[in-house]
């Protein structure tokens, strides 16, 4: 049988305050350490997907003009056939892009007004008002 004093010399003492504080800096700094690990392991995945988002558009980008010019070529090849000269059909081809064209950019225009966080901005102007009328 164990006598007492072989027992109190099994149990190991109880480590000091600044052991555990160690220990729990170091477990803090690994902590870190890991989490800044996954981070940059999900930024270089997010990254990579990233680029192949950005590589089909440009595909798909790529695809959708040739589509069009394909259109307006058979638009041209069509009234020619019709009996419409080629200049004429080239001019009325041309006229209907530009066309297209300003329409889409003065929808863009419309749509800046959208960027700007309006409601947010609203929001912190209001904040701001009522914060000055309790001042004063």
């Amino acid at each position: 049988m164990a006598t007492t004093f072989e027992r109190a010399s099994a149990v190991k003492p109880a480590p000091s305050l600044s052991h555990r504080v160690a220990a729990l800096a170091d477990d803090f700094g690994s902590l870190v350490r890991e989490h800044l690990e996954l981070a940059a392991v999900e930024a270089n995945r997010a990254a990579i997907g990233l680029t192949k988002i950005l590589t089909a558009a440009v595909v798909v980008s790529i695809l959708a003009v040739t589509a069009w010019l394909t259109f307006v070529a058979s638009a041209i090849v069509w009234a020619t056939d019709a009996g419409v000269s080629w200049p004429v059909a080239l001019v009325v081809a041309g006229v209907i892009n530009l066309v297209v064209a300003v329409v889409l950019v003065l929808w863009a225009k419309a749509q800046i007004g959208e960027l700007a966080f309006s409601a947010t901005l609203r929001q912190l102007r209001r904040t701001a008002d009522e914060a000055k009328s309790e001042v004063t």
